[in-house]
């Protein structure tokens, strides 16, 4: 019997190393082989039929009941009813996600009711971890796990934005919020780098190749996600620095009937914060004031100490003098100034508010009127999205397949703007034989992305333009009144238009031999092509005057000024995968798990630009339509390739079930490093324990189901992406020139410098933390405590200039980080009400501990310096405001020889214009004992910048609260951060002028919380006294800690309320389920950032479009 056995094994392994050789060899032919086991006839005892129900006496649909101890078994109906043959002294088992499985006993009955139980914290869920499963009870890593029913609750098309606030230490944000380009950023545990090291996602066993293709991946398809976010992502190697996310799609499923889901929804999206703008008459009256504040002086004699010598007229047309008729000037009443004539300029006809003409000197009408553009740009728009899913199951397939639509929009509505996405998924497990398993799985993504090429930044034009003219003219023309701007709708609307068609197709083969109960070979292959075409063009437009009987346009973007650009860029990426999997229980205590695989891929990169300038005709916007002198064309393209080897393994032991103990490790190889570097070995070790498993705590504490303790610590790799395929090798440039002798000759020389020894990143990672749950699991939860640290950051050093050539990138840098997680969950039910709350609140803290790359001491955001954290804020220390010129001219005499700084940091001195006045910020100077080139005297360069704090989010939480009862849901997600920096006139590294203070330039808008500027009535005011001139403002708001915000926020994300049809009305359709949902998204706020800005952006942009408030109706069917 036992060689027969052997005999029967050994065929298996020949055959699978037969056909998985064959499937990574790139056979394209699916291998079946006849199963010649004969079937065995189960005698047929009687029917059993019954109802399996939930607590509230709802039909459980799906459920599986299986004959223990045979292979008979079933699922149940739409009405939770069920029919199995079996011995009236048999077992069922019962069985359903989410519920306790029960053993019935049939005792001769044949008509049973079972209740199920929901069981709030499944000890024994399955989990995905790399390269397989482990059980969430015997898990020793800190890995974390959202469903996708989490994904599908949200009415979004972003499976990213889903993410936020759901797990611990997982921070994501968006830069903008344009459907197809909302620039996402997702952070495990915080920074893990100074290279923008972000997190590995693996779809379904393969590395997606970008995070737009995991953004765009569509929610409904996504059957879990797991996040590893220790050690445990060592078993990815050189990749893992930034911790891992792990995306199952759905499968079908054995026993599952023929299901049809539908889920559509119509949006309509509304702008979240908007940039409070002036309107005319605010503006006016402000630029009024600060066109005299400018000019006050010192006079004892005169009201507070001072007087206005003049007014400023600094030529735009707004100071124009307004005449009457007979061409005399205007007197303007209530002059203020009390010293020079008293006479009525445009700007203070502006401040009246009211509508008026102007005809300049040349004879051209001009027309005012307070604009808002903002209301002119943004306004309400309408989105959509289908999903239509189709599953189910026979005796040796199980298949899903999947499509969906969305047609997103932003919140712009004087112009399309927005992304249309197309989705198609499917994935087959076919039994070959009963022991041989063939799984493909391929989808297929498009999205296209469609908007201006100028304008976007619609608060960018709310702020650079004006308030003072209309958009268009009474013939319907763009407005062209340049001195107030120019209509931003016109080059939103003329300027031309960038579209983007991503393309992504995936396609894997995956074939599973389990050769022995215990022992499993599988064998993968997959393809990923993405495809990238990108199209901006540069039209010319046409602005009109005021006056209706001028004809006349002005043209902008015309000649070579007008262009086609075309970009098109394809990745084809290939992975190969072997793997081989033993599990083993010895004794009944002893469990023992060990697996080892290789993997191969390879991505080959090719893009081609092409550009022709100087378009032949209005409308045509081809390259064909630009001209073909050579002079007006371009073209320029490129290609690479590299590719990664690698060996890993990983070994479990648990002792039953109390004590467990996990070893894992890699051995990456890239193309990327130097070939007598290219290798290196990662991993990790992590051990728990189960104390709640203990028989003294069993016995003693009933009301504990689960507490355990783990740790662990590994190795991971990272920043190789930052890195250029060939970046080993040094370059030449043979661009220059020089004369010799009686001409040009061309010269050859060494452009970049390379480092042959550098490697990857190494990150170690430490974890310690605890799982617990008590009173019948209904209230569980978690807290890990970490630190990371990366020894040999990829840094470029600083060497002097006659060095003549780019120094290389080399591991010459390290950083710390430590943070905390913690997770708190309460499950119940009050009658026939269940309820559910749930919260999370984690934070991070990084610190550079060694810097070897350029280190300077500057004022404003720097993101490395060694012994500091990452992003942070060097700002200059301000007391208060000036209160007297008696304080001034102290201040003066005190800091007389400061030194040291540009005119950014220099103390204004006596200029007519320039010097510090009541109500100009009061700088302390901070010495730095380490940068004293002043003798004592201060400097305001930079040298007395004080750390203040980084820009990074702290104290981030999410707080998830629902109930239902009957067939009402609600559900409600809240989430926040409690602390981060952000400085006004700073963007992320940018900085952003435009909303410094008013008047920063002094043709732009302002905001109206700008107008709680210094008086001597109002000297605890917000800003400074108002000013005209740059160098004022600078002095005045540039890099000061009175700057600085805490952009704190909490925000209701979503809400949804739904109502699903009983289903004593749907069975009599046929149909399982039909539930109408309203759900809204972004749907309030409270924040300690002021301006208007959104928090939730990385930085307070004002280049950007603002969030949206979205708030959907949708219709959910299951037949």
């Amino acid at each position: 019997m036992k060689n027969e056995f052997l005999k029967f094994s050994s065929r298996r392994i020949l055959f699978s190393a037969a056909v998985v050789s064959a499937l990574l060899a790139g056979s394209p032919q699916a291998a079946f082989a006849a199963d010649s086991t004969a079937m065995q006839v189960v005698a047929q005892n009687g029917t059993i039929k019954g109802q399996v129900v939930d607590a509230f006496g709802e039909p459980v649909i799906g459920a599986t009941i299986s004959v223990k101890g045979t292979g008979t078994g079933m699922i149940t109906d739409i009405n939770g009813n069920f029919a199995v043959n079996a011995s009236p002294k048999a077992t069922l088992i019962i069985s359903f996600v989410g519920f306790k499985t029960q053993e019935i006993a049939v005792n001769g009955k044949n008509n049973l009711k079972i209740v199920l139980q929901e069981d709030s914290e499944m000890l024994d869920e399955v989990v995905v971890v790399g390269y397989g499963t482990q059980k969430k009870a015997t898990l020793t890593g800190a890995v974390a796990s959202v469903g996708g029913d989490v994904l599908e609750s949200r009415p979004i098309s972003n499976t990213a934005i889903g993410l936020q606030g759901q797990i611990p230490g997982l921070t994501i944000t968006r830069t903008a919020a344009r459907p197809g380009n909302e620039n996402m950023s997702i952070q495990l545990r915080g920074a893990s780098s100074v290279n923008n090291v972000e997190p590995l996602i693996i779809i379904d066993g393969v590395p997606a190749i970008s995070n737009t293709e995991f953004s765009a991946l569509n929610p409904n398809d996504i059957e879990n996600v797991s996040v590893l976010k220790d050690a445990s992502a060592a078993i990815y190697g050189s990749r893992a620095a930034g911790g891992v996310i792990l995306v199952t799609t759905k499968k079908g499923k054995k026993g599952d009937k023929i299901k049809i889901t539908y889920n559509g929804m119509v949006t309509a999206n509304t702008t979240a914060n908007m940039l409070p703008l002036a309107g005319m008459k605010e503006w006016a009256t402000a630029y009024i004031d600060a066109s005299y504040q400018d000019y006050v002086v010192a006079d004892s004699s005169f009201p507070n100490g001072e007087k206005c010598v003049q007014r400023s007229v600094n030529g735009q047309i707004w100071n124009n003098i307004l005449v009457d008729a007979a061409g005399n000037s205007i007197p303007k009443a209530n002059n203020p100034s009390n010293a020079f004539s008293d006479v009525m300029l445009l700007i203070d006809q502006m401040a009246i508010g009211k509508e008026f003409d102007y005809t300049d000197g040349n004879g051209v009408l001009h027309h005012y009127a307070s604009n808002n553009w903002l209301d002119m740009i943004y306004g309400t728009t309408l989105s959509t999205q289908h999903n239509l899913g189709i599953s189910g199951a026979s005796e040796r397939t199980r298949w899903m397949a999947s499509i969906g639509y969305a047609n997103d929009r932003s919140v712009i509505t004087a112009v399309y703007d927005g992304a249309k996405k197309y989705n198609a998924h499917l994935n087959v497990d076919f039994d070959l034989t009963k022991w041989l398993t063939l799984n493909t799985n391929m989808s297929y993504n498009n999205r296209y992305v469609e908007g201006p090429r100028d304008g976007l930044d619609g608060n960018n034009s709310g702020m650079y333009d004006a308030p003072c003219s209309p958009g268009y003219t009474p013939n319907g023309d763009f407005y062209d009144f340049y001195m107030c701007g120019r209509s931003p709708l016109s080059t939103m609307k003329g300027a031309g238009k960038n579209t983007q068609e991503f393309e992504t197709m995936r396609y894997s083969n995956t074939l599973m031999a389990q050769l022995t109960k215990d022992f499993k070979l599988t064998g993968m292959m997959s393809f990923i092509k993405n495809n990238n075409v990108q199209t901006e063009t540069k039209t010319t437009y046409y602005v009109g005057y005021w006056d209706k009987d001028v004809t006349t346009k002005n043209a902008f973007n015309t000649g070579t000024n007008s262009y086609v650009q075309e970009r098109i860029q394809r990745t084809f990426y290939e992975n190969y995968q072997l793997q081989a999997d033993y599990t083993h229980t010895f004794a009944d205590i002893h469990n023992v798990s060990a697996m080892i695989g290789a993997n191969a891929e390879r991505r080959t990169y090719k893009n081609v630009t092409a550009k022709r300038t100087n378009l032949l005709y209005d409308g045509l916007t081809d390259l064909n339509t630009g001209s073909s002198a050579a002079a007006n064309q371009s073209i320029s393209g490129g290609s690479n390739q590299n590719g990664y080897v690698s060996y890993f393994a990983r070994l479990n032991y648990n002792y039953a079930g109390k004590y467990m103990i996990e070893f894992l490790g890699r051995r990456d190889g890239t193309s990327k490093f130097h070939p007598d570097y290219r290798w290196s070995n990662f991993g990790a070790g992590s051990i728990g324990w189960r104390v709640s498993e203990e028989k003294f705590i069993k016995e003693h504490a009933k009301w504990l189901d689960n507490l355990k303790f783990r740790v662990s610590y590994g190795m991971t790799g990272g920043a190789v992406s930052s890195l250029g395929n060939y970046d080993y090798l040094s370059s030449m440039t043979t661009t220059g020139t020089y004369y010799f002798n009686t001409g040009l000759a061309g010269t050859a020389y060494l452009a970049s410098m390379t480092d042959y020894s550098r490697t990857w990143e190494k990150l170690h990672n430490f974890n310690i933390g605890v799982d617990f749950s008590v009173f019948n699991n209904r209230l569980s939860g978690s807290f890990d405590w970490y630190q990371k640290t990366n020894k040999g950051m990829l840094v470029s050093l600083t060497y002097p200039d006659v060095l003549g050539a780019t120094a290389p990138a080399t591991n010459n840098a390290q950083l710390r980080v430590r943070g905390w997680e913690f997770q708190l969950n309460w499950n119940d039910k009050i009658g026939e009400v269940q309820y559910w709350i749930g919260a999370s609140l984690s934070d991070a803290k990084s610190m550079v501990t060694d810097y070897s790359g350029t280190d300077t001491w500057t004022a404003g955001y720097v993101k490395v310096r060694e012994g500091y954290p990452m992003n942070s804020l060097f700002v200059y220390k301000t007391d208060g405001y000036f209160s007297s010129y008696e304080e001034i001219a102290a201040y003066y005499e005190q800091y007389a020889n400061c030194t040291g700084g540009n005119a950014l940091g220099k103390v204004p001195q006596s200029d007519e214009k320039l010097h510090l006045r009541p109500g100009d910020r009061k700088k302390v100077l901070i010495l730095d004992p380490g940068n004293d080139s002043t003798n004592g005297k201060g400097n305001t360069g930079s040298g007395d910048v004080y750390y203040y704090g980084d820009t990074d989010p702290h104290y981030i939480f999410g707080t998830n609260l629902g109930a239902k009862w009957k067939g009402f849901d609600v559900s409600m997600f809240i989430q926040g951060v409690g602390r981060r920096y952000m400085m006004r006139g700073v963007n992320g590294t940018q900085a952003t002028n435009l909303n410094k203070c008013a008047f920063y330039r002094s043709y732009n808008n302002i905001l109206t919380s700008h107008l709680d500027t210094w008086t001597w009535d109002n000297q605890d005011a917000e800003y400074a006294r108002l000013s005209l001139e740059n160098n004022k403002n600078d002095w005045n708001v540039n890099n000061n800690d009175s700057s600085i915000q805490n952009a704190w926020y909490a925000r209701l994300k979503n809400i949804t309320v739904g109502y699903t049809l009983p289903k004593s009305i749907t069975s009599k359709w046929n149909i399982e389920k039909i539930r109408f949902y309203f759900s809204g998204d972004n749907v309030a706020e409270i924040t300690g950032l002021t301006d208007g800005y959104d928090p939730e952006k990385s930085g307070a942009s004002n280049t950007s479009l603002p969030f949206n408030r979205s708030w959907t109706l949708g219709l959910d069917v299951t037949f």
